[in-house]
This record gives C-alpha cells, sequence and structure tokens, in this order.
C-alpha cells in the first residue's frame, strides 16, 4: 500500500513539474520545446499540453523500469481519458461557474496538481478492475500449479 502512495506521489510530482516546463510562458527562462510545448492559450493546445504531458511522464516511467506491464492498458485509457476530459473542464469554469480574471487563473492553475491525481485515482480503479490478481500483493497462486 505505502508503495502504491509512493509511486503515485512520483507520478503526480512528475506531472506537474514536466507540465510547468511544457506551458512555458513569456516570463520562463528556458526555451520551450519544439512539438511539446504550448503554442498559445486555446483549449485545445492546453489539452494537447495534457497530453503531452502525461506522455512524456510515461515514457520515463517506461524507460526507467517504473511503469510494470499490468499498467500498461490503464495508462493508454488514462492517457485518452483525461485530456479529453479538459475541454469539459475549462467550459465548467468559464461558462457555468462563470470565473474571469483572477478566479479563473486560480481555478485553471488548480487544475495542475488536480488532473495528474485524477489520473493517478483512475489508473489505480483500472488497474484493479483489469488486473484483478495484480491488484491484491499476496493473492494465493496455488491454483496455477
Amino acid at each position: 500500500m505505502l508503495k502504491r502512495i509512493l509511486h503515485a506521489l512520483g507520478f503526480i510530482v512528475a506531472n506537474v513539474i514536466v507540465m510547468i516546463i511544457l506551458h512555458g510562458n513569456s516570463r520562463q527562462f528556458w526555451p520551450k520545446i519544439p512539438y511539446l510545448s504550448l503554442r498559445n492559450e486555446s483549449t485545445f493546445e492546453h489539452t494537447r499540453l495534457l497530453f503531452n504531458t502525461l506522455l512524456v511522464v510515461t515514457i520515463g516511467q517506461a524507460l526507467i523500469g517504473k511503469l510494470p506491464r499490468e499498467r500498461w492498458v490503464p495508462r493508454g485509457i488514462v492517457l485518452a481519458a483525461l485530456p479529453a476530459s479538459l475541454p469539459g473542464l475549462i467550459f465548467f469554469g468559464q461558462r457555468v461557474l462563470r470565473l474571469e480574471g483572477e478566479a479563473s487563473e486560480r481555478y485553471n492553475l488548480s487544475l495542475v496538481p488536480l488532473l495528474p491525481i485524477a489520473a493517478t485515482v483512475l489508473e489505480e480503479v483500472l488497474v484493479d478492475k483489469l488486473n484483478p490478481a495484480a491488484a491484491e500483493p499476496h493473492a494465493d497462486y496455488s491454483h496455477l500449479v
């Protein structure tokens, strides 16, 4: 259980750091990364940024061996579902809550850590549903022998 929590925290922190690096703004002191960084402030670009952030962290985890095989399909679903939800979240803030100015900025900034947390929760649920044996660390495998 503690190991799952530490992996989740690592995933969340990595996503926040990568998102900050890729987002870029006029005050950044590092260059934008071609093809990955945000080009403008449109909803589509932010959706692409979220996808690129998740993808970069996933590739990084795979390269260092921290993405086990039973998480590949759940992570793929998360890579599709979470960015697809972002336009709805932005619409909710702008049109339903009618946030403007500083309140809108706080809402959008709060999504930076909340989206990776949601990705972690969704992935854990999917791992438990799709790989029930992997979810139980002390599963009885005697029936396989």
